[in-house]
């Protein structure tokens, strides 16, 4: 059957490529929605995300773990470049820089964690926001790579008639790297040990909301996106409502280890997102 609908794609885009471009494009974007919607149901419900666990950001420094209830407060700055292909549908590459200067709203973190973020997905303007898999969200203790998480799914509803997110953009990670010594769990024990397990598996779930900005993009988010993309993009950028965008991201990232329950339906799920990633990558 997948065959045969590959098939039908190719015909119909040969017989009348623009029409049925959009069309295509439409439906991988809701494919990929749905696919995201099921591993947010599955995964993402506050009670399944860690509790009372620890950070100690400056390892084996002289300050003691700090307790984080729930979340670690993100605060930030994001550089995004659309590229439509017709009116209204559009790919894009992000990079962000992000702060990390208290726990829970109130708690500060001494010293604080900073975090890059580099990923790509594709959209239609008023309609859905989907984050490719396999982008990156590096934290950083100073200078320090502290823990490495891949984009597993990410995706945001857009304003009427723009590329603007409307509300929240929300994304979960895994974990792939972990230095020893920075995270633990409620019992103190360190959750490197589940991230670095060949069979371990350590979520990450972040959602910001965003405010668009029209200060110049210019410095390491310049820097950031000329290396991770290696386009030849001006030192100064000028935002727009379009093409260009600088986004001031304010959220919140949790963690979670999923019961052994759910991981064999959480790895179906990741399973469909590869396969459209597959897909997408083929058209």
């Amino acid at each position: 059957m997948a065959r045969n609908m590959l098939l039908c794609e190719r015909k119909t885009i040969a017989s009348n490529p623009s029409t049925t471009w959009r069309a295509i494009m439409m439906k991988k974007t809701l494919i990929s929605a749905a696919v995201a919607a099921s591993l947010f149901a599955l995964s993402a419900p506050a009670s399944a995300t860690l509790t009372n666990w620890y950070i100690d950001t400056d390892g084996a420094g002289g300050n003691a773990p700090v307790l984080v209830q729930d979340y670690l407060d993100l605060t930030g700055v994001a550089y995004v470049h659309n590229t439509f292909s017709d009116a209204t549908n559009f790919t894009f590459n992000e990079v962000g820089n992000f702060l990390n200067l208290t726990a829970d709203g109130t708690t500060a973190l001494a010293p604080s964690l900073t975090a890059k973020f580099i990923g790509t997905g594709l959209g239609n303007v008023g309609g859905n926001l989907t984050f490719n898999p396999g982008g990156s969200l590096n934290v950083f203790s100073g200078t320090t790579d502290i823990a490495d998480f891949t984009l597993q799914v990410g995706s945001a509803v857009l304003n009427a008639g723009t590329v603007l997110p409307n509300g929240a953009i929300s994304f979960i990670f895994k974990a792939t790297g972990m230095q020893t010594g920075y995270f633990f769990d409620s019992a103190m024990g360190d959750l490197a040990t589940v991230a670095n397990s060949a069979t371990g598996l350590l979520l990450g779930f972040a959602t910001t909301n965003v405010i668009t900005s029209f200060t110049p993009i210019t410095g390491s988010l310049i820097t950031d996106y000329n290396n991770a993309f290696d386009p030849n993009v001006p030192t100064t950028v000028t935002p727009n409502l379009r093409t260009d965008l600088r986004l001031s991201n304010n959220g919140q990232f949790r963690l979670a280890v999923p019961e052994p329950s759910t991981l064999a339906l959480f790895g179906i799920a990741l399973l469909g997102v590869g396969f459209m990633s597959r897909r997408n990558s083929k058209s």
